[in-house]
C-alpha cells in the first residue's frame, strides 16, 4: 500500500487535520478550525449559517 500524501485515510478536507479553517459558504468568512469541534457544527459570527472545512 503507498501513501500518496493525504491526510488521514481518504484525504481531503473531511481528513485536514487540526489545521486550517472552517469558511462560511454563505458570506465566505473565515474562522480558526478548533480541534475536535467539527466545522459543520459552528454556526457563523456574522450570518448564522453553518460553517463548512476550507
Amino acid at each position: 500500500m503507498s501513501r500518496r500524501g493525504g491526510r488521514g485515510r481518504m484525504g481531503g478536507p473531511y481528513a485536514a487535520g487540526p489545521e486550517g479553517s472552517c469558511i462560511c459558504p454563505n458570506c465566505k468568512h473565515q474562522i480558526p478550525h478548533k480541534a475536535g469541534v467539527p466545522c459543520n457544527n459552528q454556526k457563523c459570527p456574522k450570518c448564522g449559517a453553518t460553517m463548512t472545512r476550507g
